[in-house]
């Protein structure tokens, strides 16, 4: 008999893919590090043409070496995708609010405040509502969870995934049901790069304030459906990790998984954490995907960038392997040409959100 395969995600039509790109702009493209460069180029001239002259060059001089690192910014930032339009840079530097409409979802800062004990600092977390969402009414709504990867914040998933926007089209276009997405703050205390992970080392306890302080609070201050078979975590990076490592650990919390550009392991930073080779290997999902017991079925979707150096695509590929063969339902996508930046999540994550909110109970 052949053995179970992961299957491909199904694909979007081309009228959704156009709408998803409507709210990029030149912040996305390569040409204002054209532009800023050519620029820099020009300055070189004109401080070579005023030595030759006699003439005071140092202020072109300056000139040209600001707008080469300006040139090198946009370039970086247009590979890596993580501020994509003017509006998710105003978003970053602001924190700004927006209220929802019945076409538009909301997008909102609250703080969440963890007990002393967990060693957490003060952070904000995102909260979208979608278009038509009334705190007051009976309509009971699925959450995701959404982590950003590291070094990184949680207003990454409102600018580098621009995650707004891309719920409002595929709730438009009915290919996902109305959600609220939540985009917590994952780091820790002197310890970025956390993984999720309860640290063993004296550091935050980073796993215990996303799971029963950050979700049980969204439940009391939103109308959620408050259960794992309405609830779904996913991430990018380390948040991928973090996705799959919490959402198959907790099915009490989770019933589906995002996992994009995800690892099997915790990797360095869950060395930081952790303080013994046991503890690392209670969290990798590759030494205990084939033992583990699944207490209820989940939906996993898993991508990665073709282009990325360092395995991507082929521990998704193990990792789906391992969760196909367990008998679980996995969706996977390798996006052609993407790298392991914002760029392949953002193309990657209305695929993710579509598998999920077919996966999670009606």
């Amino acid at each position: 008999m052949d053995s179970p395969q992961p299957v491909p995600a199904p694909t979007l039509p081309r009228d959704v893919l156009v709408a998803l790109s409507d709210n990029h702009d030149l912040l996305s493209t390569w040409w204002p590090a054209v532009v800023a460069a050519g620029v820099a180029v020009a300055l070189v001239v004109l401080a070579v043409a005023r030595r030759r002259r006699g003439r005071r060059a140092w202020p072109a001089r300056t000139g040209a070496g600001v707008a080469l690192v300006v040139a090198a910014a946009l370039g970086l930032n247009a590979w890596v995708g993580y501020v994509p339009s003017v509006a998710a840079a105003a978003l970053l530097l602001t924190s700004h609010e927006s209220v929802g409409t019945a076409a538009t979802g909301g997008v909102v800062p609250v703080t969440i405040a963890a007990p002393a004990a967990l060693r957490m600092p003060t952070s904000t977390t995102w909260v979208y509502t979608p278009p038509g969402y009334d705190p007051s009414a009976s309509t009971r709504y699925p959450v995701v969870y959404l982590v950003h990867g590291t070094p990184g914040t949680s207003a990454d998933w409102m600018s580098g995934g621009d995650i707004a926007h891309v719920m409002d089209v595929l709730i438009a276009h009915h290919l996902v049901r109305p959600m609220i997405v939540v985009a917590p703050d994952v780091n820790g205390v002197g310890q970025s790069d956390t993984e999720c992970l309860d640290s063993t080392r004296g550091g935050s306890q980073v796993e215990t304030y996303l799971n029963q302080v950050v979700v049980p609070w969204v439940d009391a201050h939103y109308t959620t459906a408050a259960d794992w078979s309405h609830r779904a975590i996913g991430g990018m990076s380390s948040g991928g990790f973090c996705a799959l490592d919490q959402g198959l650990r907790h099915p009490e919390l989770y019933g589906a998984i995002i996992a994009l550009e995800a690892y099997d392991n915790p990797g360095s930073g869950g060395r930081a954490m952790l303080a013994t080779d046991a503890e690392i290997a209670a969290h990798s999902p590759r030494r205990y995907l084939p033992t583990m017991t699944f207490a209820h079925p989940v939906t996993v979707f898993l991508a990665a960038g073709g282009a990325a150096r360092g395995g991507d695509a082929s521990e998704a590929a193990g990792l789906a392997a391992q969760l196909t063969a367990r008998g679980q339902s996995v969706l996977y996508r390798i996006e052609p040409g993407q790298f392991h930046t914002w760029t392949m999540a953002r193309t990657a994550i209305p695929y993710g959100l579509r598998a999920i909110s077919a996966a999670l109970a009606p």
